[in-house]
């Protein structure tokens, strides 16, 4: 194997157009690496359906920000690091009826969510209030 890092950093509007060309990013750097195929198409999935999740998410409530992938391949682990500027809602301030209605439509995210932690090895996830989300997704090869 080579033993170079390959890192990219895309930032992009939250619109689901830009999940084409960054699917094919990340196949790309998986095949420059010459890991498995078949693997390397799990961790796209991960992370397409990651994004799709944050685009959807942010689109369903009229919120609008960029994305920042920043992908990190080396011999012995895939990273993708997710920060998501789209200010989702913060749930602290919510009545319980509005809360109710926030968690039942999240349901629908929940098979994402079960995928990303079936292919990834690491899947962690950190909030900032009134700032961002992180979303950092790991596979060792």
């Amino acid at each position: 194997m080579n033993a170079k890092t390959h890192t990219k950093e895309l930032t992009f509007a939250c619109d689901p157009k830009h999940l084409v060309d960054i699917r094919a990013a990340v196949q790309a750097m998986w095949a420059d690496k010459g890991y498995s195929e078949r693997d390397g198409r799990l961790v796209t999935l991960a992370v397409d359906e990651a994004l799709a999740s944050i685009i959807d998410h942010a689109r369903g409530t009229n919120r609008q920000g960029d994305i920042r992938l920043s992908i990190d391949l080396d011999d012995t682990r895939f990273k993708a690091v997710i920060e998501d500027f789209t200010n989702h809602c913060d749930s602290s301030g919510m009545m319980e009826a509005e809360l109710r209605a926030h968690l039942e439509n999240e349901r629908k995210h929940q098979m994402g969510i079960f995928l990303m932690r079936e292919v990834m090895d690491e899947v962690n996830y950190q909030f900032r209030k009134g700032y961002q989300n992180d979303l950092t997704l790991v596979k060792f090869v």
